[in-house]
């Protein structure tokens, strides 16, 4: 009995701790460096919905914004993020600027869509090439 039972838990632990282990779409940050203030919350906006999020906390002192994206359904989306400070006085904490990531989703995948600001203009022209240009 003790070893059906031992082999069924060897069959079923491969198969299933995959599943829950594998990685979804996540939105992270670079961590802040240890010398530098720590955030103690980011604000994340996602399509209008406000997420206070904890950092995520190396045992170094270091943190980084660490968030899932999984939940969210497939189509474009826009997150606006803001790194916030509130250890330091908790009546005016230290705010970041915003910063806005425009992406698209697909089941697990994310591909990044940029706004027509962020696009370079091209430094060159080839004459001739274009359909309009003679």
């Amino acid at each position: 009995m003790r070893y059906v039972q031992n082999f069924l838990l060897n069959l079923i632990i491969p198969l299933l701790v995959p599943a829950w282990l594998s990685a979804g779409p996540m939105l992270v940050c670079d961590p802040y460096p240890v010398t530098e203030l720590q955030p103690t919350s980011f604000v994340v906006v996602l399509d209008g919905t406000t997420h206070d999020v904890v950092p995520e906390r190396y045992p170094d002192g270091s943190s980084r914004l660490n968030h899932d994206l999984g939940k969210i359904g497939d189509g474009a989306h826009t997150a606006k993020v803001k790194a916030v400070n509130s250890a330091v006085n908790p009546q005016t904490p230290l705010e970041s600027a915003w910063v806005t990531i425009s992406f698209m989703k697909a089941g697990s995948q994310i591909a990044r869509t940029k706004d027509e600001s962020e696009k370079l203009q091209p430094t060159r022209t080839f004459k001739g090439y274009l359909r309009d240009e003679h």
